[in-house]
């Protein structure tokens, strides 16, 4: 959920002829660090490779649509029953942002693993269409956990850039933190700065891809069903819930009156704290991917500070991203 990071540098060979004596100041050089592995052989063939460990913090926001396929709903502490053939929902809406704190560590010159910690809010915009018509908007608190690698190279300023993470989310709301697989693919172009080769501006395009866990179990209580009260309900509301209930099979019909009664009460001003109703959604993403666009300043080999948009698809979204890179600590024996 809170895993969509970017990448943008990598191992590169600058042919620019006003680069000249830096690079062949890079072939001189004695590498004293264990990492990243074969940092050394890369120095010594003229290539400039980023330093080891990073630490970036991130903002990232995320707007997309979710497909619910099969809803079973219970009160209280009841066995849930299976409604999915008895109400419909329209276009689902699920928004994050999210606050990411990233260290990372390049193993070889193209290869970088990291973990990520997030904590920040989604917020799920829930449309019944059927059987009233009916909205609610769900808030939570959200932290996450996640790890992944990036595989980067390049051929002179033409760069590419795979990345794969998991991310495990953890929601207020839900029994379960909830499990996602990100997959990033990006090709670029680097446009180092004439006059300085640790300085330039990167541009990329790409494609991202999100794969989360289809079961989602949760609990939600009666009142948290009106954030915004009862003034905008449809006329008639619970009469037509018990018309709709009325046409229930037997053990669908025990669970919807029950809710609908308590619902009654809550509209009328009885209090209904003690009443919750829990769920479990099997659920899917509108669309897995959806294009990427991006671009990085790197102002020296310490600082760099990136940006991203993704769009196309059902997915919106925002990354903007500070980085700070240091030399190994580790040296040789």
């Amino acid at each position: 959920m809170f895993n969509h990071e970017v990448y943008a540098q990598y191992a590169s060979k600058e042919p620019n002829p006003f680069h000249k004596k830096y690079h062949d100041s890079l072939k001189n050089r004695d590498y004293p660090y264990t990492f990243p592995l074969l940092a050394k052989k890369a120095y010594k063939r003229g290539f400039d490779i980023p330093f080891t460990y990073g630490v970036s913090t991130a903002y990232y926001s995320q707007v997309q649509d979710v497909n619910i396929k099969r809803t079973l709903i219970g009160f209280n502490d009841s066995e849930q029953v299976d409604l999915s053939g008895f109400i419909k929902f329209g276009t689902v809406e699920s928004s994050t942002e999210a606050f990411t704190i990233r260290p990372d560590m390049w193993v070889f010159p193209f290869l970088n693993v990291y973990t990520i910690f997030g904590v920040g809010n989604s917020s799920t915009a829930v449309p019944l269409v059927r059987p009233v018509d009916f909205s609610t908007i769900q808030h939570f608190n959200v932290t996450s956990f996640g790890f992944g690698f990036t595989f980067a190279g390049g051929f002179g300023p033409v760069f590419f850039v795979v990345d794969n993470n998991f991310n495990f989310a953890n929601v207020d709301a839900l029994v379960e933190p909830v499990p996602a697989r990100n997959l990033d693919i990006r090709l670029g172009h680097n446009f180092v700065n004439p006059r300085r080769a640790d300085r330039g501006i990167a541009v990329w395009f790409g494609a991202f891809n999100q794969n989360i866990k289809g079961d989602t179990n949760g609990s939600i209580n009666i009142a948290d069903l009106f954030p915004n009260g009862a003034g905008e309900l449809q006329d008639n509301f619970i009469g037509r819930l018990e018309e709709w209930a009325d046409g229930l099979p037997l053990a669908q019909k025990v669970i919807a009156n029950q809710i609908i009664d308590r619902v009654d009460d809550y509209l009328n001003g009885v209090d209904v704290s003690d009443s919750t109703i829990t769920y479990k959604l099997d659920k899917e993403l509108a669309k897995r991917w959806n294009m990427v666009f991006g671009a990085q300043y790197q102002h020296n080999k310490h600082w760099q500070l990136r940006t991203e948009i993704g769009t196309f698809g059902k997915r919106t979204s925002f990354l903007i991203m500070l980085n700070y890179r240091f030399e190994s600590i580790f040296k040789k024996k």
